[in-house]
């Protein structure tokens, strides 16, 4: 495998897609709300500074992950790059200073038009792509994981980058964060399901390793139809997205009859079902 493709695998492009969804969604929630103010200025930096954090939180799941044994040869889900030795330590952690480097870069204007509160906001996402999956207690490896990601993906990226458009903070726009919030905690509950195994193995508790495997895919089913159950308090949409219910219930099915490597396909469909939500939430926005 060449470099630029071993990078390319450890960016974890599927998971990039879904934070393009997120602010996507966030975006055209303030483009809704306040048109004559909204800026694709600021809308560009927000995907940069998201995408560049997500990168970094990847790299350093790759390289944490790989450093400390949690990824051995029976590993089931796609290869990692230091386990197999595509992509050295050394140039990993580079990566992961480069992207923090772009975030904060881009992060600059936000603060600016934001105020001191993204300052905060800056330093805790930051400081997530450390203690994700390193440190001396990481939240991935404490049962943590789902609600870093839950705050990251749902209110954080959402509400955050709303604010940042119309300078106003209305409790409707937490609906549809927390409804793309707990689709992104499903992909979480399918990758940790299917490494519960390893995981036990390399002493890393996740949320899946606590309740068990049964239980996990019960809770990936909670957090993929609540979003659907939330739309009845959704002032922004009607009837519209329960088209997306089918996909949904079809991926509680097939959960249950998925184990292994299967769950690799289930971790696939979840996010282009986490995909399909934010499009077709902002498509039905734009042209509605």
């Amino acid at each position: 495998m060449t470099t630029l493709s071993s990078w390319f695998l450890v960016t974890r492009p599927k998971t990039l897609l879904v934070a393009l969804a997120v602010i996507l969604l966030g975006q055209t929630l303030a483009w809704y709300d306040s048109p004559a103010h909204f800026s694709v200025y600021i809308a560009l930096l927000c995907m940069i500074c998201c995408m560049a954090l997500q990168i970094a939180v990847n790299l350093s799941n790759d390289y944490f992950d790989g450093k400390s044994g949690v990824d051995g040869d029976d590993r089931l889900g796609p290869d990692r790059a230091l386990q197999k030795g595509l992509i050295s330590a050394a140039h990993l952690r580079l990566g992961i200073l480069s992207m923090c480097f772009l975030a904060i870069v881009s992060g600059c204007y936000l603060i600016y038009v934001g105020g001191w509160a993204y300052v905060v906001l800056g330093v805790l996402s930051l400081l997530g792509v450390y203690i994700y999956s390193g440190g001396p207690r990481p939240l991935a490896s404490h049962g943590l994981g789902e609600i870093a990601v839950f705050l990251y993906f749902g209110w954080l990226a959402v509400v955050g980058s709303y604010y940042l458009q119309t300078q106003v903070l209305i409790i409707d726009v937490f609906i549809p964060a927390s409804q793309v919030g707990l689709l992104v905690v499903a992909i979480m509950l399918v990758n940790n399901i299917r490494d519960v195994a390893s995981d036990r193995r390399a002493q890393k508790f996740t949320l899946a390793t606590r309740l068990g495997v049964k239980s996990s895919k019960h809770l990936y089913c909670i957090t993929m139809l609540l979003p659907s159950l939330l739309l009845l308090f959704d002032r922004y949409q009607g009837l519209t997205m329960l088209l997306i219910l089918p996909v949904q219930l079809a991926l509680c099915i097939a959960i249950y009859q998925r184990d292994g490597k299967q769950l690799n396909t289930q971790l696939a469909q979840t996010s282009v079902a986490v995909l399909l939500w934010g499009v077709l939430y902002s498509a039905d926005l734009m042209l509605g």
